[in-house]
């Protein structure tokens, strides 16, 4: 929570799929070459002769266009017939492949040539008698960001320092945020605040309604130290109310072997995010679940790092990416921040090239983005019926807090409405999220709302959290517990049919 820049970055991503649209020019795609796609620096590709071949799952290029689309002159590439090695040399980079051999040799400045050992060798095309390369290695052999689109068929290959070079944008006052921010993790940060959320569903079918609501209040404190370790406890009332055609039974709840409303839960946290590795305790909660009358004090282990690894296929991101992304605006100016960015996001579609990350984050954070509205910056965006607004609040010249503001109207969903806010002022913090939602399916209706609200007010500590269970605790691994209970089911014996 204290790092809210990160926390910014985070929503500012999620929004892209929204927002790079907008920002983007659009690009005519050609008639697709040979096996795929060839996109440098959000430009297709196009070629003469020779076609883009796919071998052994290794994108291929004859060596002349590869190294041209990668920024190598002709009269700069060499053949040599006898080793059957083709080199190409750019300023102080000396690059050579040799037919057949599964290896690129790479000389930079005065540094002593280096093997990097490939999956695929050049080789000669029968059919045209051409040599071909492994486009994509060679890019990443020389730095370039890489990343393949796998519906549509597309080799992406973004040269990220010629990209910035070509950025005019300035960004002074994400420095000032910056600044703002650090103040937030050079020393360990006492948290203490607290939150409500109520849900409500009302639904109408053949003449009979139903209401449901669902409330939960607490407060807590937490500690955070070193930008990732935290603990936190909190106490909650959880309260429920149900009613059938004006009737109130919420009283079916109850009872021996129902709930006990409204119910009062303690919980305790515990984590690094430096490992991905979360653990929480809560008594109550176990004797919801558990039904017994004494539970044990068991901590329950959760490894969110395997979980995001596991998705990394769909996300395009692993933990240690993420974790790099998050970790990027620590100590440095954002122009650093911006580089570690565009260099660790994931190239997994034409539509999200590093040029569009940068177009988008400009026109989110960038300084033009803004205008100077009394002591404030405001940046306002809309498109497709989402509006984002970002403002930074000033003092004497420098950052002393921000608020954001998403609101949504989805048209594909009819009656959806959502906002979502976030703001820190000085030592103080708020977020809010509130949702109303009518679904028609035809044969009745519901209507959904949800309303959210945390605040906390930081204070520096000599605190500092504890990130584990206790010694000789009982730790229950979740993901552990869950396939252990869907192998059971699995094994369940199916009934005999009948004779």
């Amino acid at each position: 929570m204290k790092k809210m820049f990160r926390t910014m970055l985070c929503a500012a991503l999620l929004a892209m799929a929204v927002s790079i649209p907008a920002f983007a020019a659009e690009t005519e795609v050609p008639e697709k070459q040979g096996d795929f796609y060839v996109l440098v620096n959000d430009q297709y590709v196009t070629f003469t002769d020779a076609v883009p071949q796919i071998k052994d799952s290794r994108s291929c290029l004859p060596f002349v266009a590869v190294f041209e689309q990668l920024g190598f002159a002709e009269e700069n590439m060499t053949w040599d017939n006898a080793t059957k090695t083709v080199t190409a040399t750019k300023d102080d980079t000396t690059i050579s492949l040799t037919i057949g051999k599964t290896a690129i040799t790479l000389s930079t400045g005065t540094e002593a040539a280096k093997e990097i050992s490939t999956d695929v060798a050049p080789y000669v095309d029968p059919a045209t008698s051409r040599t071909y390369v492994p486009f994509g290695l060679v890019a990443d052999a020389l730095g370039y960001s890489v990343g393949w689109d796998a519906q549509q068929k597309a080799v992406i290959i973004d040269d990220v320092d010629a990209i910035l070079a070509a950025n005019t944008e300035t960004y002074e006052l994400m420095d000032q945020y910056m600044a703002y921010n650090k103040t937030f993790y050079e020393e360990n940060q006492k948290v203490t605040g607290q939150f409500s959320m109520n849900m409500g569903v009302t639904s109408e079918a053949e003449g009979s309604s139903s209401d449901v609501s669902f409330d939960l209040t607490g407060d807590y404190e937490m500690l955070m130290a070193n930008t990732t370790a935290f603990e936190m406890s909190t106490d909650m009332t959880m309260d429920m109310a149900m009613s059938l055609d004006g009737t109130d039974i919420t009283d079916m709840l109850q009872g021996e072997d129902g709930l006990q409303l409204p119910l009062d839960i303690s919980m305790e946290l515990r984590g690094d995010m430096e490992d991905g590795i979360f653990y929480y305790q809560s008594a109550a909660l176990e004797h919801l679940i558990q039904g017994e009358s004494d539970p044990s004090n068991t901590w329950y282990k959760l490894d969110l790092k395997a979980i995001f690894d596991q998705m990394s296929s769909v996300t395009g991101m692993d933990y240690a990416t993420l974790l790099k992304l998050s970790a990027a605006s620590m100590d440095q100016s954002f122009a650093e921040t911006l580089d570690t960015m565009l260099r660790t996001l994931p190239l997994t579609s034409v539509d999200y090239t590093t040029t569009d990350y940068l177009t988008m984050l400009n026109a989110m954070l960038g300084d033009s983005a803004f205008e100077k509205s009394g002591s404030s910056y405001v940046n306002t965006l809309e498109q497709d019926g989402v509006k984002l607004v970002f403002t930074l609040t000033t003092s004497g010249s420098k950052v002393n807090g921000y608020s954001m503001e998403m609101t949504t109207a989805d048209p594909a969903l009819a009656g959806m409405e959502m906002s979502i806010t976030a703001s820190m002022k000085d030592n103080k913090m708020d977020m809010g999220m509130t949702m109303d939602m009518i679904i028609d399916p035809g044969a009745g209706s519901a209507t959904i709302t949800f309303d959210f609200a945390m605040d906390g007010t930081y204070q520096s500590t000599n605190k500092s959290p504890v990130t584990e269970p206790p010694a000789g605790a009982q730790v229950v691994d979740i993901m552990e517990m869950l396939s252990s209970a869907v192998g059971s089911a699995d094994s369940v014996p199916a009934p005999e049919a009948d004779a």
